[in-house]
């Protein structure tokens, strides 16, 4: 069984290791196996292992099937994964860094028993160990005009103009302070927005059109190159379930 487990601000894959073609996506990625070693393609073409590995948010990157089992944790860069690792850097040509010194055996089998037990406090076990043990390097918070406009943001008031307006700044000024204070351009983070909320959609509903629709994309073919640019697979991959797979989406 291949099982994702979705918050709005962190999700979990649990299942066999398997292979991607290169993309990148909003999320930071965090690739545990069960054993043996996990591979990513550097820039340059070459091949890395690691013990665990960690991908920073919007890295282009690309991974060799591990074998047997394989965890996967995605944390938003901006709540959850806010400075993770922020005494760390990749190194030139680089897609990721290892952690297998913090993810140690044990951790990693104590991250598989929670998954494992599927109560309703996963989420919650599991941000605390990454909160505990691998503590921010840095202290510095984002700045509170910019913390509002991510808050429980919807997609329907995530705009340039409306959110410039709420924090009282030019347009030109909150674009370059967003990108200044998160790290990420604000267009990447709206196209993210986008693309969860018709992902959600495809959790109860298997039309891509209609999903599309209501991520706000321009059509079908839009929504699923951008989709397979941020998953390395397609949304009638996902949808179809060929193997034995379970979403599950927890609401806010």
């Amino acid at each position: 069984m291949k099982q994702f487990l979705i918050w709005d601000d962190f999700a979990t894959y649990r299942g066999d290791g398997f292979s991607t073609g290169r993309h990148s996506h909003f999320y930071i990625q965090i690739s545990l196996p069960d054993s043996g070693k996990v591979e990513l393609r550097t820039q340059g073409g070459d091949w890395k292992t690691y013990n665990a590995v960690f991908v920073p948010s919007g890295v282009s990157h690309e991974m060799k099937c591990a074998d047997g089992h394989l965890t996967l944790l995605y944390l938003d860069p901006l709540t959850t994964g806010y400075q993770l690792f922020h005494d760390r850097s990749l190194q030139a040509g680089h897609t990721s860094f290892e952690v297998g010194d913090l993810f140690s055996d044990t951790v990693k089998r104590q991250i598989r028993r929670i998954l494992n037990a599927s109560n309703t406090n996963v989420r919650n076990q599991l941000l605390d160990i990454i909160g505990k043990d691998f503590p921010r390097t840095e202290t510095r918070k984002i700045d509170v005009r910019i913390q509002k406009s991510i808050q429980n943001a919807e997609l329907e008031d995530f705009s340039l103009p409306h959110l410039a307006a709420e924090a009282r700044l030019s347009v030109e000024r909150f674009r370059h302070l967003f990108r200044q204070e998160t790290g990420v351009a604000f267009s990447v983070y709206r196209l993210w927005l986008k693309t969860k909320k018709a992902v959600d959609y495809l959790a109860n509903h298997p039309h891509l059109l209609d999903a599309a629709h209501e991520g706000g994309f321009a059509d079908q073919s839009h929504f699923t190159r951008i989709f397979r640019r941020s998953f390395g697979i397609s949304p009638s991959d996902f949808t179809k379930k060929k193997e034995s797979f379970q979403a599950v989406f927890f609401s806010k």
